[in-house]
């Protein structure tokens, strides 16, 4: 079955522009965002006309030629399709960013490296132990300054802010780092005889935003961010990078594990409706794409994770803060960043799933979008 697959596949693309076109289908008048889908091997890819896909369009040429293919190129010709529908769309691998992606493997050296790992579900952090946390603040007009920081994020480089696209208004005007309980201009913590403060907060201005192209205010597809701030920050004990998906072993490791719990920070309401004035974490759960489709009625595509949202559960304000699993990265214990929170249930901890952006299918997107 396969092979007649293949040569069926193959037939439609060698005979030419004219059939080629009349086969692709779809609504004429409005541009929709390519699909997401994963390559035979794993990797990420949008559903494009094979003649927007170099690699495919070579390996067609050389079958024109009559030159034999290699084993690899058999195999990414026979599993190229991204679906039945078309025999001209096919899952072609998003290229990454070489300058991009040297942009943020300079951070690698301090990623993910936490503070105190003894947090529990739904109760307040250790003060500092995140810190690649941020608050997204608005000029919002007479808000109290808690009023005023509606999402999260999470710093990725001395210069980028990883967020959720649905974050992104004309309003944003600052991102704090090194926080940790709003309500006080500085905070400190005391361990046993010993009081520690953290150092000031920063502020630091927005130079621009990049919100996916492919970005849907009502389904939420593609609710990714990243934010230029205005200057580099420095690194310290309390403001450094979280990791990020970017090497292939990671991603696997985080697809095929079997104790898909994780966590969730961030300082959005909590109990009494209120947000709350210091960063809080929750154990979550990942859950299958089905599990939101049906809980929630929606349609969620490729890039998008569905996540346990009973009890334990992300809320309003803790959009575009990031969902993270504990991985041995380079040698070390740290966080990886795994999603960014987009949409949960109206009653948050009383619905039973939530949606999460997948990060770990935007690397290419994040490397072809950041810059030194």
């Amino acid at each position: 079955m396969m092979e007649l697959r293949f040569w069926f596949l193959a037939i439609f693309l060698v005979l030419g522009e004219e059939l080629c076109l009349a086969d692709v289908s779809g609504n004429q008048t409005k541009e929709i965002y390519p699909e997401y889908c994963t390559t035979f091997d794993n990797k990420p890819g949008k559903c494009v006309d094979y003649r927007q896909c170099p690699y495919i369009l070579d390996i067609v040429a050389k079958m024109n030629a009559k030159v034999k293919l290699t084993p690899r190129e058999t195999e990414i010709f026979k599993h190229c399709l991204c679906s039945e529908k078309s025999k001209t769309i096919v899952c072609c691998e998003e290229s990454i960013n070489d300058s991009g992606l040297e942009v943020l493997r300079a951070s690698e050296p301090v990623c993910g490296v936490f503070g105190d790992n003894k947090v529990t579900g739904g109760n307040e952090i250790r003060m500092g132990s995140r810190p690649w946390m941020v608050l997204l603040k608005y000029d919002i007009q007479d808000a109290h300054e808690r009023t005023a920081f509606k999402c999260g994020g999470t710093l990725i480089t001395s210069r980028y802010i990883l967020t959720a696209a649905h974050c992104i208004l004309d309003s944003l005007i600052t991102i704090r780092l090194g926080e940790h309980k709003i309500s006080t201009e500085r905070d400190c913590e005391t361990y046993g005889s010993t009081e520690v403060c953290l150092p000031p907060y920063q502020d630091v201005s927005v130079e621009n935003y990049v919100v996916h192209e492919g970005y849907d205010n009502i389904t939420l597809h593609y609710d990714i961010a990243l934010v230029r701030l205005a200057r580099s920050v420095e690194f310290s004990k309390f403001i450094k990078p979280i990791c990020l998906p970017l090497h292939e072993e990671v991603r696997q490791s985080i697809w095929n594990n079997q104790r898909p719990n994780q966590k969730v920070t961030g300082w959005g309401i909590t109990e009494g409706d209120m947000p709350s004035d210091v960063p809080k974490e929750a154990s979550v759960r990942r859950l299958t794409l089905d599990q939101c489709n049906h809980d929630r009625n929606i349609s969620l595509i490729g890039n998008q994770l569905c996540v346990s949202a009973y009890q334990q559960d992300s809320c309003k304000g803790d959009s575009g803060g990031p969902l993270l699993f504990p991985y041995l990265y380079l040698g070390q214990q740290r966080f990886v960043q795994t999603g960014i929170v987009s949409k949960g249930p109206r009653d948050c901890g009383a619905g039973s799933s939530a949606i999460y952006t997948d990060v770990t299918r935007f690397v290419p997107w994040i490397t072809q979008n950041i810059r030194a």
